[in-house]
């Protein structure tokens, strides 16, 4: 659980290798709400530019990072956004879900695992964290650098990822345990069907030819 306030600090560093452009700070990348009909395009649009701008990209693998607990409603985006991915026939590499979450206590080992997937298939991880936010509830932000977890909670957690997404979905930490399932429901599927449509443009390899089809796709 990231609070938007204070999500660029903390005391530990990422524990991904830096990649150069997504260095942390400025404004998001992109602030939509999740009810916009085209919140899902918007964001899958935002994370190829980004995967477009690296040096070499077609030597990145993306990896979705879905942080987060099921012990509370708004706590469990990140679960809810893996549940969805599965269930939408997702090919790629994702870490979290609703039964094998992301959480403090396994948080180092799990990263550690995604990154030497990526590596195995001869690729340069790229990290996309995603987590649940305190304020602005119902608002999907893409950020540069990496997420901090448990930063509204007061927990010193290592950061991670390259860029990262945070999903409003309270106005105060205390409200994550009751706060609207409904809304964390549907702002997961927005984003999973965002992420779903960049992995799709990224395993069918329009990422990387600007060709007019592609830039009808993802511009």
């Amino acid at each position: 659980m990231v609070q938007y306030e204070i999500a660029k600090t903390g005391r530990d560093g990422p524990v991904t290798c830096d990649v150069p452009g997504t260095a942390a700070g400025g404004p998001p990348l992109l602030d939509v709400h999740f009810e916009e009909p085209a919140a899902p395009h918007r964001l899958a649009s935002a994370l190829a530019r980004q995967f477009r701008a690296l040096p070499q990209p077609e030597r990145h693998l993306p990896v979705f990072f879905l942080v987060g607990a099921t012990s509370s409603t708004g706590d469990a985006l990140g679960p809810f956004i893996g549940w969805f991915l599965k269930r939408k026939g997702f090919r790629g590499e994702h870490v979290g879900d609703l039964a094998d979450p992301v959480h403090a206590a396994n948080l180092r080992e799990r990263l550690g695992e995604a990154q030497s997937r990526a590596l195995r298939r001869e690729r340069l991880p790229f990290i996309i964290a995603v987590d649940a936010a305190v304020g602005r509830p119902g608002h999907i932000t893409l950020n540069r650098g990496p997420l901090r977890p448990g930063a509204a909670m007061g927990k010193a957690l290592p950061a991670v990822g390259h860029l990262h997404i945070m999903g409003g979905v309270a106005n105060f930490p205390f409200m994550i345990w009751f706060t609207d399932l409904d809304r964390t429901v549907g702002m997961a599927e927005v984003i999973a069907d965002g992420l779903l449509a960049f992995w799709e443009a990224f395993e069918s390899g329009s990422l990387f030819h600007e060709t007019p089809a592609a830039r009808r796709g993802l511009a």
